[in-house]
């Protein structure tokens, strides 16, 4: 995430190797001439956004013949987004647009024969229902009727039935008052209460809003829609992982305890015409089911603890009980999924799938700043590449006899594409353009890789990405610094970044300790140094950056959101080297952020009660020694404070805490309220604020820059 990182163990799961190639040290004077991709275009501005597409879910069918992605581009006069199902020809890629002729389709999946696909579909204020789409004639045939609406749909191996997620609600508790002796017939909206009691933990998430009173479970029914069966019921959620092969089985992660850490799931198993569940025993108390073996025997997932935030789980497989469990992959080895960060987007997760027999299965892994496809051998644990070690790749399936992979993939310069590929080796191929025309008309920087070593003899990786506008040899340059702590920069496109180098500034950014698919090691050196192993990292790349000809030392800023607005504050608390500085969504005081975010428990932030001590006893707490309002009064540098009203990761007490103080300190500070916008107001905000947010940026940096 790029938020403060709602804890929960394993990873990859909340949110779906090798060293890149050769990595040079690049010192002043080396650095890599720009490579511009448009020789003479107009400069990149906040409004471009409205002009790009950007895409997700890929699922290819499974003949290999076509691949479903979701289309999203910005509305301006609606300020939202209009979601389409787009349909890709793999033979000849052409895209139909909008196949389904309704905007806001989604959430499908391919039945057997790769002739249909079934999507979930809300027309205007009903719940949402699952629906058919045949592709020859293009007929839609409406499947499902069930009160509380559907989503998830995952067809069984044999095609004859259909797995759904069902969100239910608990009522509404009446009034608390009596209208009789209150002298008054209540309206309506008057006989239920809209105050909430609460008596457990996680009880929001952001974005979601209060979510203790939602239970999703899981459902069947068959593929024409008929005979809808409830499989799991109570007050505990399921989320729905896989069938087993001869589809008697299903496999699904549930909580059926209270629990004051965040992160703890279990897996089971059910027969998938219903009964018992029978939990798959495991020692650890984080687990996510991946898969079933060849013949339904023994299952695979992903286990974990909950008390290092810089945790990498690992790989197990197991009897349907749990018992016979064989580690294939140790914990702390690999970073699974993708967590490269960036605007377009929050991660792409974890994806993947067994290869028939299950012998051995594709998913995407991190590595250090790219995400790639790797097969990885179930019977002795060990990884091959099956694309580049670069870029971003993500929202991968396969097809029914494993030989092709679709999936996203996206770089520095180019946003998200459907590619395919050979699940055996050959080079994969790009299916779609979606974007092609605007990057024609915009100039484009190319980052510079360089790196350097910190204090601890750890390599930092960093970019340089060069001003493309601008007059004279030297230019403004900002330190931007991401968020989680624990997701990473790298090859994938950021048209923030791309909008500032448009503008006249060059842009440093780096993946710091802490950082994901840099191994273990280095995401948890930040643990008990929250604040200054990030800062002696930053400051050793900017030590190199101001070293180029094209850097103005004298005109430097910094900026971040999330952790990167927490990080941002630090930094100028320590440093004056900045004029400028820009903290989005950020955490001043970690005491109350443990205390109030939500993911607040006992494991928190930087593994919370178990790492630092209980939030609630500063005498005995690492929370103010790693907090930036300790030290907020060493600020001098002029900070723009931005956030989001409905920001729960990040409270927004957490800004005005240091609003306030340095108000009273009589520094230079100004406040930025976005209404109505949660913590990822960056990424999927609504258009306008997404653009204002860009200008306001802007206008801040012009005024001290």
């Amino acid at each position: 995430m790029s938020g403060f990182k709602y804890l929960s163990k394993p990873k990859p799961l909340l949110i779906c190797g090798g060293m890149r190639g050769m990595r040079t040290t690049i010192l002043a004077g080396l650095f890599f001439a720009l490579g511009a991709v448009a020789a003479s275009a107009a400069p990149i501005a906040p409004e471009d956004l409205f002009k790009l597409t950007l895409l997700s879910n890929a699922v290819i069918s499974p003949d290999g013949n076509h691949v479903l992605v979701q289309a999203s581009k910005m509305n301006g006069p609606k300020n939202t987004y209009d979601r389409s199902i787009e349909l890709v020809d793999v033979a000849s890629g052409k895209l139909t647009h909008n196949v389904t002729k309704h905007l806001g389709d989604g959430d499908y999946a391919w039945m057997p024969d790769g002739k249909s696909f079934v999507f979930v579909r809300t027309v205007e204020k009903a719940k949402p229902q699952l629906y058919r789409y045949t592709l020859e004639g293009g007929a839609i045939v409406r499947l499902t009727n069930i009160k509380d609406g559907v989503s998830g749909p995952v067809v069984s191996h044999a095609g004859d039935r259909i797995a759904l997620t069902i969100t239910e609600n608990d009522p509404p508790h009446d009034a608390y008052i009596d209208f009789t002796k209150a002298g008054f017939t209540p309206k309506e909206g008057q006989r239920k209460t809209d105050i909430h009691l609460i008596d457990q933990l996680f009880f929001e998430a952001n974005g979601q809003g209060y979510t203790y009173q939602q239970h999703q479970h899981i459902w069947t029914v068959n593929a024409d829609g008929s005979h809808p069966m409830q499989l799991t019921s109570g007050k505990y959620s399921e989320g729905f992982d896989a069938w087993s092969p001869d589809d008697r089985t299903i496999l699904f992660d549930s909580l059926r305890y209270e629990s004051v850490d965040g992160g703890p799931s279990d897996v089971y198993t059910m027969a998938s015409t219903g009964g018992a569940m029978q939990k798959v025993a495991s020692p650890l108390p984080a687990n996510n089911g991946f898969f079933f073996n060849g013949d339904g025997t023994r299952v695979y997932f992903l286990s974990g603890d909950v008390r290092d935030a810089a945790e990498l789980p690992s790989l197990v497989a197991a009897r349907l009980d749990g018992s016979d469990r064989q580690t294939l992959v140790a914990r702390d080895t690999v970073s699974w999924g993708d967590t490269l960060l960036a605007d377009m987007k929050e991660g792409g997760g974890l994806c993947g799938a067994p290869l028939p027999g299950a012998q051995s299965m594709e998913l995407n892994v991190d590595g250090p700043a790219y995400a790639n496809l790797r097969r990885l051998d179930l019977t002795n644990g060990t990884f091959a590449n099956v694309t580049p070690a670069k870029g971003e790749a993500w929202s991968c399936t396969l097809t029914h006899d494993g030989s092709r992979v679709a999936y996203l993939y996206s770089d520095f310069t180019h946003p998200a594409d459907v590619y395919v590929a050979a699940t055996n080796s050959g080079t994969p191929r790009q299916l779609t353009h979606v974007n092609d025309a605007y990057l024609a008309s915009v100039t484009l920087s190319q980052p510079q890789e360089f790196s350097v070593k910190d204090p601890s003899g750890f390599t930092v990786q960093a970019w340089f990405m060069p001003a493309t506008a601008g007059a004279g040899p030297k230019h403004p340059t900002i330190l931007d610094i991401h968020g989680g702590p624990e997701t990473q920069f790298g090859d994938t496109f950021f048209h923030e970044f791309q909008m500032y180098a448009s503008q006249g500034y060059n842009v440093v950014f780096s993946d710091p300790a802490g950082s994901t698919g840099h191994g273990y090691a280095f995401e948890e050196a930040l643990e008990s140094n929250y604040g200054d192993a990030m800062f002696q990292d930053v400051q050793a790349v900017m030590d190199a950056a101001v070293r180029r000809p094209d850097v103005d030392p004298t005109r430097l800023a910094v900026s971040g959101g999330s952790y990167g607005g927490y990080a941002t504050m630090w930094v100028i608390a320590h440093t004056d080297r900045y004029k400028a500085a820009i903290a989005e969504r950020g955490v001043s005081f970690l005491q109350s952020e443990n205390l109030s975010a939500d993911f607040a428990g006992k494991n928190g932030l930087g593994g919370g009660t178990y790492t630092w001590g209980p939030a609630w006893d500063p005498a005995s707490s690492d929370y103010a020694k790693f907090s930036p309002l300790t030290y907020v009064a060493n600020v001098h540098t002029p900070v723009l404070l931005l956030h989001s009203d409905n920001d729960t990761r990040a409270p927004i007490d957490q800004t005005l805490q240091e609003y306030t103080a340095l108000k009273v300190l009589g520094r230079t500070v100004e406040y930025v309220a976005v209404p109505n916008e949660n913590h990822d107001l960056s990424r999927v905000g609504s258009p306008i604020h997404r653009v204002e947010r860009l200008h306001i940026m802007l206008d801040w940096l012009k005024k001290y820059l």
